[in-house]
C-alpha cells in the first residue's frame, strides 16, 4: 500500500538538488515519534532473508508543476506531492499517525502544511505490467574489473539486469512472507523505443550523503509471477528502495 502526501509551499521551497537523505530523515523521525522500538529496529536491523538485510519502504522523487532546476538546488513554486510505499502495515500505521497528528513536513527551516493525505487505489496486479519510474531504478552487482572486486550499477543494457531484479524480489518475498513465492519467474526489459527517443541519456546520477549512486529512469514492461510483480510494486524495484529508489506507478 502507498500513501501519498500533499504539502503546501507557500511562495516557494528550494532544497539541494540531492535531497532523498531528507526524506530518508524525515520517513525515520516520523517513525521514531510514533514507536521508538521500531523505528530503531528499522534501522539498525530490517527484515532478512538470505543473508539480506531489507527495510521494505520506498519513496517517490518530489512533484510538482512548477519547479526549476538551477546548479545543485531544486526550486519548488507549487504544492508538492511524495509517495511513500511498504507492504509492511506496521510501518505505515506508524508514519501515518506522527504524519496526521503534526501536520507538517520540515525540511530544516521550512515547515510545509500537509494540504491532504491519501491512499490511492492499489491497481490489479497481473502477469504482465507496464510500469513507469518516480524515483530511479538501481541495480547493483559485484564484478570483477582487473583482478578487483567493486561494487558496479547496471545500466538499461546490461544482460543480467532481469536476473539480478528477479532475484532481489525473490529475496524481498522471502523476507516478509518467510517462504518464497509460488511462481517465481520473472523477465523485466526497459523500454527500448523510450531510450531511443532519448538517446541513451535515461541514467541519473543521486548524491547520497556523499555516495554516488547511478539509477534508470525509464518506462519498462515486466512479466511472470504476480506475487513478484506486486512486491516491486509495493516496496520497489531493485535495490536501496529505502533510501528512495526503485518506486513505480502504473
Amino acid at each position: 500500500m502507498r500513501i501519498q502526501i500533499i504539502a503546501d509551499v507557500g511562495k516557494g521551497i528550494t532544497l539541494p538538488i540531492n535531497y532523498n537523505h531528507m526524506l530518508v530523515g524525515i520517513i525515520y523521525r516520523f517513525l521514531s515519534e510514533s514507536n521508538p522500538e521500531y523505528a530503531d529496529f528499522l534501522h539498525d536491523e530490517g527484515y532478512n532473508a538470505a543473508e539480506k538485510r531489507f527495510k521494505l519502504f520506498t519513496f517517490s522523487q518530489l512533484m510538482a508543476d512548477n519547479r526549476r532546476i538551477n546548479g545543485d538546488q531544486i526550486f519548488f513554486g507549487s504544492k508538492l506531492i511524495w509517495y511513500v510505499s511498504s507492504p509492511v502495515e506496521t510501518f505505515l500505521s506508524h508514519f501515518a499517525d506522527t504524519l496526521l497528528t503534526q501536520g507538517i513536513i520540515s525540511f530544516g527551516k521550512h515547515q510545509l502544511r500537509i494540504i491532504d493525505v491519501k491512499i490511492p487505489r492499489i491497481p490489479r496486479i497481473q502477469s504482465e505490467m507496464i510500469f513507469r519510474c518516480i524515483s530511479p531504478i538501481v541495480m547493483s552487482a559485484v564484478r570483477e574489473t582487473n583482478g578487483k572486486r567493486s561494487m558496479h550499477y547496471c545500466l538499461y543494457d546490461d544482460p543480467e539486469l532481469s536476473e539480478l531484479i528477479r532475484h532481489n524480489l525473490i529475496r524481498k518475498y522471502d523476507a516478509i512472507n518467510d517462504r518464497e513465492p509460488s511462481s517465481n519467474d520473472l523477465i523485466f526489459e526497459f523500454d527500448k523505443r523510450y531510450i531511443d527517443r532519448k538517446q541513451g541519456r535515461v541514467s541519473r546520477l543521486v548524491d547520497f550523503k556523499g555516495i554516488k549512486i547511478r539509477g534508470i529512469l525509464c518506462p519498462f514492461r515486466v512479466s511472470g509471477s504476480p506475487e513478484l510483480i506486486q512486491i516491486g510494486y509495493e516496496c520497489g524495484f531493485g535495490d536501496k528502495n529505502s533510501a528512495g529508489f526503485g518506486m513505480v506507478e502504473v
